[in-house]
């Protein structure tokens, strides 16, 4: 021994300690939390990447098909407006009308620059053109012309796309006739108006699409420019990989990545146009199609490096915390056991290193007390001393196995009661934990076989009978030195039984609540020490912690999953939710339906039974993941309500289980259903108020019942699925009633103008001979009879009118009423409606006044129509007014003229004011109206100015008159397309 005064100098040198502990720690935690971090966010990389490319090839295709869809309609618009030149049937001495035809689709498709007519034979009869003269009569041969022979062939023909003057492309399109023998209309049409569609087709921000033919010229791109130089794109990758003839094309895929003119590389997708076999590209700069890829894989690498930086800071502050008092413990020993017995270690853990520490301290501070011949007491102090640290080193290995296995309770436990069992000098043991107020072993350490059969039969007494029931009831350390001698002590034949004589029970404790016990048994009677007491409920302490962590591990997974489950089921609801609400079709609501449906109900199958009201049965609406064979059984089999659960769960309007099939007594689909495999059933039923939609069945190839959570999920998600069946049978029934209106219409206005055309014709020759009669053609007539025939002939202009006003009206719903525009002069329209009315204004005693404007310019439009507008407007003025005048304006302003009719009659009140311009309205509608007239006057003459691109209208004040105001402009939107 040396003296505890000798000086510092004269002491051995202390050696620090090792670092290794703490590199060790540091890079155990960087390895294992980075290596994860790495591992999981490359594969995130790799698969997001896969996906993503996946997902932008089908996006670009989906835009091909879309623009490809777009310029087919606009081929197909084309087409049909001039295919309706084709319908009409008009006999060669009427070309000027056929001519009047081909003006009016000039003017309404700026894309056809030049039309005409072949007739039977060939001939051309009739070409008119924007660019050339027109030319009727040539009689030029086309008889054996690709145009006439392909179109009589084929009825449509379209062209290869050609360059006038090598720079606007252009297309032939050639359309038979619908008649036998008619003729063929060949129209010459620029496709540079494709333009404005391909322009408007959005790719991205940078990207475009753009039109080839099958030589890979150019015919449509958001740079006109480009088109216009009859640009040859068949060098681009992807163009030539498209345009290759089929077996070529066969051999190879389309390619996802090609190259612009400048040679940047695009991600890209092709649509062929089938009709004029032309094919559209859809193009994205490659660096903005995947800049979303790269920012994710960007966000992924600088979260991985920011966990790994985490883990290493991680690491590197628990290793301190372990390493450091350690190292100071270490230090500490080395002064100690070299005699420095003035040196204290300074730990402040709180847990068994500061305990540690103390006991360092104190027994330094012993020996310098009794240093100096005590040796008996300092080998007691080095005993106490080596059991300490034994007690220090168990709780180590405690501690180790405790973060080897933090999840896992038993192995912690049985090693930790082996440990205490050792240390505190006691040959048998156990651990038990209070579960839902019953004692569980857990762990056991020298009890017999016979013991832990017992145990698992039936849970340990927890009365005050036993160690264990004291120490859990009172909350504290039960010792008890023979349990033969302790009269409270009950269970003395399983003492003797199993060897139990001194035994100490030690709670567990958390938040002053018994979580178990830990219980050691010597088989003979001795008591144990205060120092293997206190071991021991240190030991009960880890024990405590360790059951709470394993146990905050438990309650952290429970409620992972959950959450995840609720996340999954939330998506799922909101993804049906979107489709529904996104579609109207059927079929698309039914297939999202019973796919969701199977996914929350972890299902081996689905289906969806509709409920015929009519024949009271359920019929196989849709099914997925049933067998092809039970599927096309059940769809055959009609399913009488009473002969299944789905009739009981539609009129409950709650779901109904089936946990096991074979319990059900015999019925079809449940016959069907146990024969395919299936055990058990989920019936929810697909109502909406007092209205039964169906039923959605969830086939399990299990028996048990379905989860509760899951019901509830599937009773929502059932009621949303009848919403959405609901509205997509209601728009598909509005849609066949629109249909149906739109047939009748047509087929109303086709009756008016047959019926027009048949009266008028008879009409014509009541009148005519009438006339004859009256002009003594067939002998003199008496007054009385020439009377009456000159009311006949008054009576039967007046249905002439009529018939006429239908006829007008019919042509105009038809579309078929066209405007012979030509150079009129408003004054002298205006006189001549003065001229046909004055009689009627004089015999009534009103003023019938013109008021024209000097120096009006001439305008252009259809003279005999504005003409019979103004005789409709002038001719109800002087009809509805009574007493006063009627006084006619005209003038000229920004481009329109200004026809304003003003009348001294009742006025119009203003809720009929926007209704009299309809079909078959007036004023007075009541059967004794003193007025007469049909009501189609006005809508016509309506008509007629919106044809002119103008406005009719009226400003009326009830008492005070009515003025009907026109505006035509003055050269009309159809004369300006015409020239």
């Amino acid at each position: 021994m040396q003296n505890s005064d000798a000086p510092a100098a004269l002491l051995p040198p202390v050696r620090r300690p090792r670092s290794r502990l703490f590199r060790k720690y540091i890079l155990l935690f960087a390895v294992l939390v980075g290596g994860a971090l790495l591992a999981s966010g490359g594969l995130e990389i790799w698969f997001s990447y896969g996906e993503n490319k996946a997902a932008l090839a089908q996006l670009q295709r989906e835009k091909a098909i879309a623009a490809a869809a777009r310029i087919e309609q606009f081929m197909d618009e084309i087409t049909r407006q001039i295919g309706w030149t084709t319908r009409a049937q008009w006999s060669s001495s009427v070309v000027d009308q056929r001519r009047i035809e081909y003006l009016q689709l000039l003017r309404q498709a700026p894309a056809v620059t030049e039309i005409g007519h072949l007739d039977a034979g060939g001939l051309e009869e009739l070409r008119v053109s924007r660019l050339a003269m027109d030319a009727t009569g040539t009689r030029t041969d086309f008889s054996s012309d690709p145009r006439f022979v392909a179109a009589k062939a084929h009825k449509t023909w379209y062209s290869p796309v050609y360059f006038r003057k090598e720079s606007e492309p252009y297309i032939t399109v050639a359309i038979a006739g619908t008649g036998r023998d008619t003729g063929v209309t060949v129209a010459e049409v620029n496709l540079k108006f494709i333009w404005d569609v391909i322009s408007r087709i959005k790719v991205g921000q940078a990207g475009y699409a753009y039109v080839v033919d099958a030589r890979g010229l150019l015919i449509a791109h958001p740079d006109i420019g480009l088109v216009l130089r009859k640009t040859d794109f068949a060098g681009l990758s992807q163009v030539a990989v498209a345009l290759a003839p089929p077996p070529a094309a066969a051999d190879r895929e389309e390619p996802l990545i090609g190259a612009d003119p400048a040679g940047r590389p695009v991600l890209t997708a092709n649509a062929v146009i089938k009709p004029v076999d032309w094919t559209v590209f859809v193009d994205m700069p490659l660096s903005e199609a995947y800049k979303p890829l790269y920012e994710s894989a960007q966000r992924t690498a600088a979260l991985m490096l920011l966990g790994l930086a985490l883990a290493v800071l991680a690491g590197l502050f628990l290793a301190r915390r372990m390493v450091v008092p350690i190292q100071a413990l270490q230090e500490g020993a080395a002064r100690l056991g070299a005699g420095d017995l003035h040196r204290r270690i300074d730990i402040r853990t709180g847990d068994e290193l500061e305990s540690l520490a103390h006991q360092f301290n104190r027994m330094a501070e012993d020996l310098q007390e009794s240093y100096a011949g005590l040796e008996r007491k300092v080998e007691e102090r080095t005993q106490e001393l080596r059991e300490s640290l034994e007690q220090q080193t168990a709780t180590a290995e405690v501690l180790k196995v405790i973060s080897r296995s933090p999840f896992e309770l038993d192995p912690v436990l049985q090693n930790l009661l082996k440990t205490a069992a050792t240390l505190a000098d006691a040959e048998k043991g156990w651990i038990g934990t209070n579960d839902n107020g019953e004692l569980r072993v857990r762990a056991g350490h020298g009890m017999s076989a016979e013991f832990f059969a017992v145990a698992s039969r039936q849970v340990p007494n927890g009365g005050r009978g036993t160690a264990a029931g004291r120490a859990l009831i009172d909350g504290r350390t039960c010792h008890i030195v023979d349990t033969l001698g302790d009269p409270d002590y009950t269970r003395r034949d399983s003492s003797i039984r199993y060897g139990m004589r001194s035994v100490l029970a030690v709670p567990l404790m958390r938040e002053g609540k018994p979580i178990g016990v830990i219980a050691l048994i010597r088989p003979e009677v001795r008591p144990f020490t205060g120092r293997e007491i206190e071991l021991t409920e240190t030991f009960a302490d880890q024990a405590v912690i360790a059951i709470a962590n394993v146990r905050l591990f438990d309650e952290l997974q429970t409620r992972t999953t959950e959450l995840a489950r609720s996340v999954e089921e939330l998506k799922a609801l909101g993804e049906v939710g979107r489709a529904v609400s996104s579609t109207l079709d059927l079929r698309t609501v039914l297939d999202t339906v019973v796919a969701r449906a199977m996914q929350l109900g972890e299902a081996d199958g689905c289906s969806v039974f509709r409920y015929k009201r009519r024949t009271r049965e359920f019929l196989l609406w849709h099914a997925v993941g049933l067998p092809p064979s039970l599927e096309a059984e059940v769809r055959a089999t009609s399913i009488s309500e009473g002969e299944t659960v789905m009739g009981k769960a539609a009129h409950a309007h709650e779901p109904v289980q089936i946990a096991d099939l074979a319990a059900l007594p015999p019925m079809p689909l449940r016959n069907m259903s146990l024969a395919a495999g299936y055990r058990s059933a989920l019936i929810v039923p697909l109502v909406r108020a007092d209205r039964i939609f169906g039923a959605l069945v969830l086939h399990r190839r299990r028996t048990g019942d379905f989860a509760l959570g899951t019901v509830n999920l599937l009773s929502t998600f059932a009621s949303q699925s009848s919403l959405a069946i609901q509205n997509a049978r209601l728009f598909r029934e509005i849609e066949e009633k629109g249909r149906q209106i739109e047939i009748a219409s047509a087929h109303k206005s086709q009756f008016l103008a047959n019926m027009s055309h048949e009266l008028r014709t008879p009409l014509n020759a009541i009148l005519g001979y009438t006339e004859l009669m009256l002009d003594g053609l067939y002998g003199e007539l008496g007054d009385k009879s020439r009377s009456v025939l000159e009311r006949v002939q008054a009576n039967g202009k007046h249905l002439l009118g009529l018939i006429n006003d239908v006829l007008d009206l019919a042509k105009i719903e038809a579309g078929q009423l066209a405007l012979a525009v030509g150079d009129y002069s408003v004054k002298a329209v205006v006189q001549s409606v003065i001229d046909a009315t004055e009689s009627l204004a004089r015999a009534k005693g009103l003023a019938l006044t013109a008021d024209i404007a000097p120096a009006l310019p001439d305008g252009a439009g259809d003279e005999r129509r504005l003409t019979q507008v103004l005789l409709n407007v002038v001719g109800n003025a002087i009809k509805f007014t009574d007493a006063g005048s009627v006084t006619v304006t005209a003038t000229a302003d920004a481009g329109f003229f200004t026809i304003a009719v003003a009348d001294t009659g009742p006025g119009i009140p203003v809720e009929e004011q926007a209704r009299i311009f309809e079909e078959f309205q007036q004023v007075d509608n009541s059967s004794t109206r003193k007025k007469g007239g049909s009501g189609l006057g006005l809508a016509i003459s309506k008509r007629i100015v919106e044809l002119h691109g103008g406005t009719i209208r009226v400003q009326s004040t009830p008492g005070h008159g009515s003025t009907f105001l026109v505006h035509l402009p003055i050269q009309t939107v159809t004369a300006k397309e015409v020239a």
